[in-house]
């Protein structure tokens, strides 16, 4: 029989326990990411890996770089769901294109915090950041028509070990939020676009069901 004390530890690493297998932590990187898009440019941007964005890489694309996510772009979309497919394209671009400049070019896909120890390895929060500054240089090149760049958004509670982040990206014309997540993919895979509220409500790919090293 345990003492008070010996309860208190022992209720401490239950509640801790989900966060070790959790995709990544409970905050999405809001502040960051505020700062980091203020300055941003296709010459000058940050991209973050290694977990909870721990390491951050400077980096640059060049006008030749660019070009090939302005090609994905082209001709432009005639709605907003053609935009949206385009987005999914233009992320997994930027990611081919920046990964060898951050050795995050083997990235695998549901990075954890088990495995994002890894030179690398992205986390949710890492990929969050990312894909939303690629967003905010699409919109500022003026390659985003029918959407604007949303904050990232977050699922999961402290009892379970779903917390997640992602991404987010908002239909102009419709006001519905739609989720723009990189996580699930490999470096340079498309992002995967599914809308805010699915998500919310704990939506993944058929492939990450089965999963039990997250």
């Amino acid at each position: 029989m345990i003492g008070a004390e010996g309860f208190v530890k022992l209720l401490s690493m239950l509640l801790l326990a989900p966060l070790a297998l959790a995709g990544c932590g409970p905050s999405p990187t809001i502040g960051l990411l505020e700062d980091h898009v203020d300055t941003s440019t296709r010459g000058n941007f940050v991209v973050c890996a290694h977990y909870r964005c721990t390491a951050r890489y400077n980096v640059a694309m060049t006008d030749a770089e660019w070009a090939q996510v302005r090609a994905v772009f082209d001709p432009p979309a005639a709605d907003a769901a053609a935009e949206r497919q385009r987005i999914a394209l233009a992320i997994g671009q930027i990611e081919r294109i920046v990964g060898p400049k951050t050795s995050t070019v083997r990235d695998r896909p549901g990075a954890t915090i088990i495995t994002t120890r890894t030179i690398g390895q992205m986390d949710c929060i890492d990929e969050s950041h990312n894909t939303s500054v690629y967003l905010h240089l699409m919109a500022r090149d003026g390659l985003l028509k029918f959407h604007t760049v949303g904050q990232p958004i977050i699922r999961g509670h402290v009892i379970d070990r779903w917390f997640h982040n992602t991404a987010t990206a908002t239909d102009t014309a419709t006001g519905m939020q739609w989720v723009i997540d990189s996580w699930f993919g490999a470096n340079g895979e498309p992002a995967d676009v599914v809308t805010a509220e699915a998500w919310l409500a704990g939506w993944e790919p058929e492939k990450f069901k089965t999963r039990t090293d997250r």
